[in-house]
C-alpha cells in the first residue's frame, strides 16, 4: 500500500470515528405527554425515566452493553415532560465500526413511565388489562413529542404486576431514580406491601 492510499485510509477512519463520536454525544431534548387512556385528561406527577447504554458490537455480531446514564422527571399539570440527554444512535452501520476500533457508542434512550394505579411503560404490554388499551404511535414515538395514553388499573393483581419494574442502570443508578423509587414505594404501600430501595 503506498503512502497516499494509507494516508487516505487513515483520514477516512479518523473522520468516521469523529462522526460517530459527535453523533453519539450530541444532546437532544426528548419530550412528550402522558394522559389517561379513558378520560384523555393529563396525568400529573407520573415519573418519566430515560436511560442510555454504551454499546459495542462484538466480533460475533452481538452488542456488548454497559449502563451510561439515567435521568428522570415528573409530568407537569398538563401531563408534559422533557429530558435532555445524548441523542444516541440506532443499530446501523456505524456500530460495526466499533467492532474494528473497540470504541463504544451511545444507544438511543429507553424509557420507563410510571404512575401509581396506571399501566406502566413498557411493563404494561405484558399485563392483560393494559394490552390494546395502552396507546402510543410506536415505542420510539414517546420521545419525540407524542402523546402516550395509560389506562387506569382497578384490579389489585394488575397493579401488582405494573409496579414490579426493574430500575434502569442497576444499583449504581439508584440515586438518579429517586422519584421512580418514591412512586413505586407509594404504590407498594397502597397495595399493603413492604417498601423497596429506601
Amino acid at each position: 500500500m503506498n503512502r497516499v492510499t494509507r494516508a487516505g485510509l487513515i483520514s477516512v477512519l479518523i473522520l468516521t470515528w469523529l462522526f460517530v463520536i459527535i453523533s453519539c454525544v450530541s444532546a437532544k431534548t426528548f419530550y412528550g405527554q402522558v394522559v389517561d387512556a379513558d378520560t384523555k385528561e393529563p396525568i400529573e406527577g407520573a415519573v418519566v425515566v430515560a436511560y442510555w447504554y454504551k454499546a459495542r458490537v462484538t466480533t460475533v455480531g452481538e452488542e456488548s452493553l454497559t449502563p451510561k446514564d439515567v435521568k428522570e422527571t415528573l409530568t407537569d399539570k398538563n401531563g408534559q415532560w422533557t429530558i435532555t440527554g445524548p441523542k444516541g444512535r440506532t443499530h446501523d452501520l456505524f456500530p460495526y465500526f466499533s467492532t474494528i476500533t473497540g470504541i463504544y457508542y451511545t444507544k438511543e434512550p429507553e424509557f420507563i413511565i410510571f404512575k401509581p394505579g396506571y399501566c406502566s411503560w413498557p411493563k404494561g404490554f405484558s399485563i392483560g388489562a393494559c394490552k390494546g388499551r395502552m396507546r402510543s404511535e410506536g415505542p420510539g414515538e414517546i420521545m419525540v413529542g407524542k402523546r402516550l395514553e395509560l389506562p387506569k388499573l382497578t384490579e389489585r393483581e394488575d397493579r401488582l404486576r405494573a409496579q414490579s419494574i426493574s430500575l434502569a442502570g442497576g444499583e449504581s443508578a439508584l440515586e438518579k431514580q429517586r422519584e421512580l423509587i418514591r412512586l413505586i414505594n407509594e404504590e407498594r404501600r397502597n397495595l399493603g406491601l413492604q417498601e423497596i430501595y429506601k
